[in-house]
């Protein structure tokens, strides 16, 4: 049982622990097609479709932030600056080379296994006696009103316990928007 704000509750993975496998199936279905992908046009399609079930396994892994984060920009604002780009450069990539088909299935492969590997070391998902939810969990939910003096814990972290963090990912917003609006002005002064 874990204890939060003195609501007790059992945490079942069961249902999520399908969905995060079916995703990540998918996800990797992806980045297959995106190996042997002939056009520019539809390599940012199924990147974008990957970073869609990237958003959906944050979600399913209870980080709503994150998934919004990543489908605004991941799944929108990138898709759209990249078929922007194609737009301006063209979708003529030419036929990819046999060798760098299997050196990027090579290279796949290896970061599969690294991936694997490293996975080896963490806590069983969802696992109540991790260090994340023995120490910092506690830590934060007995300390947030007296180091930050405000009620909203999430927010404690975010601005406060966190704020480097979010400092660096508000700069990478602000430069994709920059990007985005960079962009979107060059195309104007093309087209009058």
């Amino acid at each position: 049982m874990v204890e939060f704000l003195d609501i007790p509750f059992k945490l079942d993975f069961t249902i999520n622990e399908t969905l995060l496998g079916i995703s990540a199936l998918v996800m990797v279905i992806t980045c297959i097609k995106l190996i042997f992908s002939k056009s520019l046009i539809e390599s940012v399609i199924v990147m974008s479709v990957f970073s869609l079930f990237i958003g959906i396994c944050y979600l399913l892994m209870d980080a709503p932030d994150v998934a919004m984060t990543e489908t605004a920009l991941g799944v929108c604002l990138s898709t759209c600056v990249l078929l922007n780009l194609i737009k301006i450069v063209g979708d003529n990539i030419g036929k990819p080379q046999k060798t760098r088909m299997v050196l990027a299935a090579l290279l796949c492969k290896i970061l599969i296994a690294c991936l694997g590997l490293a996975s080896l070391d963490l806590p069983e998902y969802g696992d109540e006696n991790s260090p994340m939810q023995t120490h910092l969990t506690n830590y934060y939910l007995e300390n947030t009103k007296k180091d930050i003096a405000i009620p909203s814990i999430v927010a404690a972290i975010l601005a406060s316990y966190r704020g480097y963090d979010t400092l660096g990912e508000t700069t990478v917003i602000l430069i994709a928007g920059l990007a985005v609006l960079v962009i979107i002005s060059r195309r104007k002064k093309v087209d009058a």
